[in-house]
């Protein structure tokens, strides 16, 4: 199967490192992101809520520049620096994007690359 990279509008694909996303057949793997304000080029905000609400907007960019959508998610993968105390936080934002039906999830804690990142998340959906 031939493999399609997905670059959303106003992505700058010369400073690319990773492809925010890769089609696959009728599969869509997007790379992990964190909270990162594409516009600004920071994070979001100092705490679990607004950084995972940035990285689910990013998410969904790729999503949307793949013809895919929140309801087509099969599996989330989420990784947080404070797993146990931001772990409610992580669920409050998770469940406005996913009202019913959700797909898998694993969450887990682990040490992220970015300075003050407090989360970072990636997801494969259908098209």
């Amino acid at each position: 199967m031939d493999k399609q990279l997905i670059i959303p509008e106003g992505t700058n694909a010369e400073t690319m490192v990773i492809a925010p996303g890769v089609r696959v057949g009728d599969l869509l793997y997007v790379s992990g992101t964190a909270g990162v304000d594409p516009a600004r080029g920071k994070l979001a905000g100092p705490d679990i809520e607004s950084q995972a609400r940035q990285a689910m907007t990013n998410l969904g960019r790729v999503l949307e520049a793949a013809g895919s959508s929140w309801d087509k998610v099969v599996k989330v993968n989420c990784f947080l620096v404070y797993a146990k105390r931001d772990f409610a936080g992580w669920n409050r934002v998770f469940k406005t994007f996913f009202p019913e039906n959700p797909p898998a999830r694993t969450t887990v804690g682990g040490d992220i690359a970015m300075e003050g990142a407090l989360i970072e998340v990636e997801l494969i959906a259908t098209l």
